[in-house]
């Protein structure tokens, strides 16, 4: 079974960032980048399964890991 591939957003709400993906998911909103960033890749890897993830204009990495 093929899953579709979760494509996660932050949406600028007010002062607050929205993570929004492709399945109709919507997290909680965050006041920081890293937390809304944290929480739409957690919900990526959870339910994305070995598919790719795309973190549409997110970078994935964990702040402050080098390259």
């Amino acid at each position: 079974m093929t899953w579709p591939v979760h494509q996660v957003r932050l949406e600028p709400t007010a002062r607050f960032l929205l993570p929004r993906c492709s399945c109709g998911w919507i997290g909680t909103a965050r006041l920081t980048m890293t937390d809304a960033r944290e929480e739409a890749r957690d919900h990526a890897l959870l339910f994305a399964g070995s598919d790719v993830i795309d973190l549409a204009g997110l970078d994935p990495a964990e702040p402050g890991q080098a390259d």
